[in-house]
């Protein structure tokens, strides 16, 4: 499958979904081949505006730790588990309709699942990076977060290294020194991991 057929189907299946309210869709963004492609969760607002993955703020939060341990955004490739943004929709007091992101259902996660594995395929990267539990749940035998995370695993089914890491939002709600220390140790080990699988 080219890129160009990934992207009509990502296209075709987020305009024909009516199950839920979704607010638009995405593709993959970065390089083909790369070395490294981080996995997310789905789009929310400003990746939908602007067509891009990881824009928002988490998204610069993700760029200024990637910058850390030498890594340009342009040589990376990031892609999601889910390529349309899930919504919900509620009705204020006052009649005001308010639209907020939502996680992905399975069953929305699983409409992709072979279109991330064939971006997985052209992509063919040397290690994946799973951003937060709905990839981690997607691309490994993995439940949570907390008992995985910055450790190297390798997927036999894909015949990939995976390196979950928490998703850079988390950084939004645990404002604590000892999370931050522990989120920076994390890239560190990726660091690491890159430079031990750049020998292989």
């Amino acid at each position: 499958m080219t890129l160009e057929e990934i992207k009509n189907q990502i296209k075709n299946i987020s305009e024909n979904y009516k199950e839920e309210h979704i607010g638009g869709w995405i593709t993959g963004d970065g390089p083909i081949p790369c070395d490294i492609l981080f996995v997310g969760e789905a789009p929310g607002k400003t990746e939908v505006e602007t067509g891009k993955p990881f824009v928002g703020i988490a998204g610069k939060t993700f760029e200024s730790y990637l910058n850390s341990i030498g890594v340009s955004r342009k040589d990376i490739r990031i892609t999601n588990t889910c390529f349309f943004r899930p919504i919900k929709k509620k009705l204020s007091k006052n009649g005001r309709e308010t639209i907020s992101n939502r996680p992905p259902k399975t069953s929305e996660i699983n409409l992709f699942r072979h279109l991330l594995d064939e971006e997985i395929k052209l992509a063919n990267p040397k290690l994946i990076v799973t951003l937060g539990n709905v990839p981690l749940k997607r691309l490994t035998p993995f439940i949570s977060i907390g008992t995985c995370h910055g450790e190297l695993y390798f997927n036999e089914e894909i015949g990939r290294y995976i390196f979950p890491m928490y998703h850079p939002s988390s950084l939004t709600y645990n404002r604590n020194e000892e999370f931050k220390a522990m989120y920076s140790k994390d890239w560190e080990k990726l660091a690491t991991a890159l430079k031990t699988l750049a020998t292989k």
